[in-house]
């Protein structure tokens, strides 16, 4: 069984702890993707503060933020101390190396994310000392970009090469392309809330089938 965890992508603090409220119930981790703008255009809520407040709000989930920033040190510490489990840095941030060594100052679990036009060996040097790998199948920061099958060529070699380490596919994924991912070997799936929320009354069986992939 394939662990699938949510991901939620906005700025708008209502719709965030809305999403949220309603995801909490589907799934024991969820994910914040944020960005500042400086890696790619979109901009997503990172009051530090409001973020910390949706987390309290649900004791009973942890969450994990996808940090799209060319600085992710930056945010590293106000993340940690607003209550995020799991920090996810992109590799073609600016000192991915820095990254890592701060984080495991922090108690929390860390992974590297290669974007979905990024070539595999940018990644290399870095996968003995993260906790899980984010290869996305998408290009960061465009949620409805269309599914990169060149993907599944870099999963397929990671899962070669490191067969113990956890990956993790991320972007437009479905029933379809999960189980071509579950075939070379993914570990956990990362879904958009937008794609869930489409039909709430769904979200269950949607999670049961990508989970059974």
């Amino acid at each position: 069984m394939i662990d699938v965890t949510p991901a939620i992508f906005t700025d708008d603090e209502t719709a965030l702890a809305q999403q949220a409220g309603t995801l909490v119930s589907h799934s024991p981790w969820i994910q914040l993707d944020l960005s500042d703008g400086t890696m790619v255009p979109t901009l997503t809520l990172m009051d530090m503060e409001k973020l910390k407040a949706v987390i309290a709000s649900h004791p009973e989930t942890s969450f994990e933020a996808h940090l799209m920033v060319d600085n992710p040190v930056k945010y590293l510490k106000p993340l940690v101390d607003a209550g995020f489990k799991r920090i996810i840095a992109q590799v073609e941030c600016s000192d991915p190396r820095q990254f890592l060594e701060e984080a495991q100052i922090e108690s929390i679990e860390v992974g590297l994310a290669l974007d979905g036009a990024s070539e595999l060996d940018i990644i290399e040097p870095y996968l003995e000392t993260v906790d899980f790998v984010v290869v996305m199948t998408i290009e960061a920061g465009v949620s409805d970009g269309p599914f990169l099958s060149e993907s599944l060529e870099k999963m397929k070699a990671i899962r070669h090469h490191y067969p113990d380490l956890s990956i993790v596919a991320e972007g437009n994924i479905d029933e379809h392309n999960a189980s071509l991912l579950s075939d070379v070997g993914v570990s956990r799936l990362v879904i958009s809330a937008d794609t869930l929320l489409k039909d709430p009354g769904s979200i269950a069986a949607t999670l049961e089938a990508l989970q059974g992939k």
